[in-house]
């Protein structure tokens, strides 16, 4: 059982996806309090529950980089400029990521420093380069 703010749960709803209707069967308890206001107690082995819907990815640059990223961890928000620049790469093609790898490794530590995590442009560069490869395979 979880208890969250309802904006707390309504923001992971939408962020993994979900309409809010969608996932309101998991929600067992509503309380008012006077300190956080309306605060939910959330059942998360219930099938209603948002967990994070699997997303086919795309096989260009784009695509297979948020595939990387998310065996991390590491997946697109509803904040984030990650899915348009995902699909920007995938209209690219291979040939243009590979000439402008610093400019995507400069997206990646862009947004690693708004989410504040750690970020290493060796490691970044590794994953673009194993993101290109893996598009030119296809």
């Amino acid at each position: 059982m979880i208890h969250c703010p309802k904006k707390a749960f309504e923001d992971v709803v939408t962020t993994r996806g979900y309409d809010l209707t969608e996932c309101m069967a998991c929600v067992v308890s509503i309380q008012e309090t006077e300190k956080s206001g309306t605060v939910y107690g959330v059942d998360e082995t219930h099938p209603a529950y948002p967990r994070w819907k699997t997303e086919k990815p795309t096989s260009g640059v784009g695509g297979h980089l948020k595939a990387l990223l998310a065996k991390f961890g590491i997946r697109a928000t509803q904040h984030c400029s990650c899915t348009k620049r995902a699909a920007y790469l995938d209209r690219m093609g291979p040939q243009w990521a590979e000439e402008n790898i610093e400019t995507v490794v400069d997206w990646l530590q862009e947004e690693a420093r708004k989410r504040r995590l750690p970020f290493f442009r060796t490691a970044g560069r590794m994953l673009v380069r194993r993101a290109i490869m893996l598009a030119k395979a296809r």
